[in-house]
């Protein structure tokens, strides 16, 4: 198994998987984290379902850019929420499963396409509800232009410099260690690889900003932090209602969404 820095620096977007089984005792423990999950972002509540079987995922039609590439994945989590505070816990709550996956050695891939009114169906999402997004994952199948070639040209492996996430960097002299949660939290994924997240940093504080309304992108960018704040750190709490130290405004319909106290 690897450490959760390894995890996060090994782990990246898997098309192509092999028809073989993912250990029980794996699945098993995704499914029971998911279980019980509470809330960190407020009341928002947030459900998840696990396809176990390939003839059920198939009927998911998992895919990407738009349904022009297909995923043949034998496993995927639903992430179901009912608001954009929901989306925001369903990336917070469902990257440190793909880490724990990615450590145990199998692929994932965060997806946006998929077939809506099946899985609608099929888990019975209520009128106020909504299919946030699904996670495929199983044994990766290496190579081929879907895993390699096709993640250059879509640029996911690029990140942006610390300086353009930690808008506050020039100012302070970081210590290494803060310097490595913002180090891991960038390599966060996000949808088209956009990184919206802005992080400022005022001692054993951390205030999040959202540039445009990828809500999930923030929860799983938050969600590196604080998986990595909580190794080095004894207490790492999470906060909606503290009044940002800096309001931010270099760039436009940028948003506080929270911040993490460690």
């Amino acid at each position: 198994m690897m450490s959760l820095r390894e995890s996060i620096q090994t782990r990246k977007s898997v098309r192509r998987y092999k028809d073989t089984c993912v250990e029980r005792n794996i699945v098993i423990e995704v499914k029971n984290d998911l279980q019980n999950y509470t809330s960190k972002f407020g009341t928002s509540r947030v459900r998840f379902e696990v396809l176990t079987a390939e003839d059920e995922t198939e009927v998911a039609k998992l895919g990407f850019l738009w349904g022009v590439g297909k995923i043949n994945a034998p496993y995927c989590i639903i992430g179901i929420c009912e608001d954009d505070q929901g989306m925001q816990e369903l990336g917070f709550a469902l990257e440190p499963e793909v880490l724990k996956l990615t450590s145990a050695g199998y692929g994932t891939c965060w997806l946006g396409t998929f077939d809506r009114k099946a899985l609608n169906l099929k888990f019975n999402v209520k009128e106020k509800e909504q299919i946030g997004v699904v996670i495929a994952f199983g044994a990766a199948q290496e190579g081929g232009f879907l895993n390699s070639s096709f993640r250059k040209i879509a640029g996911s492996t690029k990140r942006k410099e610390i300086k353009e996430i930690w808008m506050n960097y020039p100012e302070v002299k970081a210590a290494e260690e803060i310097a490595m949660l913002v180090k891991m939290s960038i390599l966060a994924p996000s949808s088209n690889n956009g990184q919206p997240v802005r992080v400022i940093i005022k001692e054993k504080r951390a205030d999040f900003f959202l540039i445009g309304n990828s809500r999930i992108d923030a929860g799983i960018f938050m969600s590196h932090f604080y998986l990595c704040a909580s190794e080095i750190c004894d207490n790492v709490n999470i906060s909606i209602e503290s009044y940002p130290l800096e309001c931010y405004t270099q760039e436009k319909a940028t948003k506080y969404v929270a911040s993490i106290f460690f």
